[in-house]
């Protein structure tokens, strides 16, 4: 299919491009001014303050559209630019994709969210719910129209998450706004890009879903993971909710001190999303937003600018990790690209092509960790060129609690790893065992 996606260049945007472009399909963005280079894909030019350029950018053969732009503050400019954007869909059937976010239904209670529960929207999200029910009325009118609500999104160091670290660190201990026992729902930015891409491809008209992973994560516990990944102790500390409210501005303190329990349900079971990812907590205290130490990494053959890879390639090792430790197997194919990956492991089997790596990883991830784990350790890398790189791991074995065994062998893992839009994968993997004496 042919997406044209609005806010291709965002946080989550970003993300969703390259989803669809590993699902296979073409991605235009929209861009304000022309030419610009941080999208790598066709761009068509169009400003959501002006109608008719949104209209001419919908052309026939474009097959979907996915509006992800954050909305401007003004709800007649908003309105218009949804008008603009499925006119040029009405009696076709094609698709267009609108994110709101779960901040529309308010304070929840304790009961689950779905989405037939009443919203209640907070003032920074006031006109959205209204917007919803444009995109959704096309549906009417011919046009395969859907909605997503995110939870609060975390993943690659980026959304609200961040705001947690920095406040970490400049308050000198782990802090949250509001009381103790707010809870949000979370969703990895990754796991929120796959719901995008099946919402394009297979979502029925009129449909609404909720972007959640976990229904309602304790944010004094995210408040200790941010705290741990910004290298600062102490148990975490209410931000009184006045102050926040001078700092930040009341409608964005008053959303992060909002009680919430949301249910994503419905995507799993109508459409089959499958949320693989790391939890909210842990990628927050040990994946995407620790500060990475390459101190002592070898790195060779890396062109100017390229440190943000080696620290993305740490940090993609780290994932394997926590993957292999907690028995992931979604999330540790997540890893590996799907052209004709192969794999070696440690007691010699070759493996050859996505699919019989799954079927291998199914059968022997599950339990593997009983007794005992790993800890993985970037040693060198070697950037073949600026898009694949030879990675060199050490693999140590250690008991549940972190011990290391020394009557067991090292590994030393070696990765071969290839940038597919953005993103590092495995292309080849061979692990081998280091016996002593």
């Amino acid at each position: 299919m042919k997406v044209l996606l609005i806010g291709a260049s965002g946080y989550i945007g970003s993300t969703v491009s390259a989803h669809l472009a590993d699902a296979g399909h073409q991605v235009v963005a929209l861009v304000r001014t022309p030419g610009r280079p941080d999208t790598g894909h066709e761009q068509r030019v169009g400003d959501l303050a002006d109608p008719a350029s949104l209209t001419r950018a919908v052309t026939s053969d474009i097959d979907a559209v996915v509006h992800l732009a954050p909305p401007t503050g003004d709800a007649a400019v908003d309105a218009a630019a949804v008008t603009a954007l499925t006119d040029p869909l009405r009696g076709t059937g094609r698709a267009f994709v609108y994110a709101s976010g779960i901040w529309v239904l308010g304070a929840t209670g304790p009961d689950a969210a779905d989405e037939n529960a009443p919203v209640d929207p907070l003032p920074i999200v006031g006109y959205r719910p209204a917007l919803e029910r444009q995109v959704l009325d096309t549906a009417e009118a011919g046009v395969r129209a859907s909605v997503i609500r995110p939870g609060i999104v975390h993943g690659k160091g980026g959304g609200i998450p961040a705001l947690l670290v920095d406040l970490a660190r400049k308050h000198g201990a782990p802090t949250y706004v509001g009381e103790e026992a707010v809870h949000w729902p979370m969703v990895h930015v990754d796991d929120l890009a796959d719901l995008f891409v099946i919402t394009v491809e297979k979502a029925p008209a009129g449909s609404l879903w909720h972007g959640v992973a976990e229904s309602a994560v304790p944010v004094r516990d995210l408040a200790a993971a941010a705290g741990a990944a910004a290298g600062v102790g102490g148990e975490p500390q209410p931000w009184p909710l006045e102050d926040a409210r001078a700092e930040l501005g009341a409608p964005f303190a008053d959303a992060l001190a909002l009680e919430q329990t949301v249910s994503g349900d419905a995507a799993r079971e109508g459409l089959g999303w499958l949320p693989r990812r790391a939890g909210a907590v842990a990628d927050v205290r040990a994946l995407s937003y620790p500060q990475v130490d390459t101190d002592g990494i070898e790195v060779f053959g890396a062109a100017d600018g390229q440190q943000a890879d080696v620290e993305a390639i740490v940090r993609f090792v780290a994932g394997v990790q926590y993957a292999q430790q907690n028995e992931l197997v979604d999330a540790f194919m997540s890893n590996f690209r799907k052209q004709q990956p192969v794999w070696t492991t440690a007691h010699g089997k070759r493996l050859s092509g996505w699919d019989e790596i799954d079927a291998f990883t199914r059968q022997v991830l599950p339990g593997a960790t009983k007794h005992s784990t790993a800890t993985y350790e970037v040693v060198r890398i070697l950037f073949v060129r600026p898009d694949v790189a030879a990675v060199n791991v050490r693999q140590r074995p250690v008991t549940l609690d972190g011990q290391p065994i020394e009557d067991q062998p090292e590994g030393r893992p070696m990765y071969v790893l290839a940038k597919d839009n953005g993103r590092w994968r495995i292309a080849a993997a061979q692990n081998t065992q280091v016996f002593s004496g």
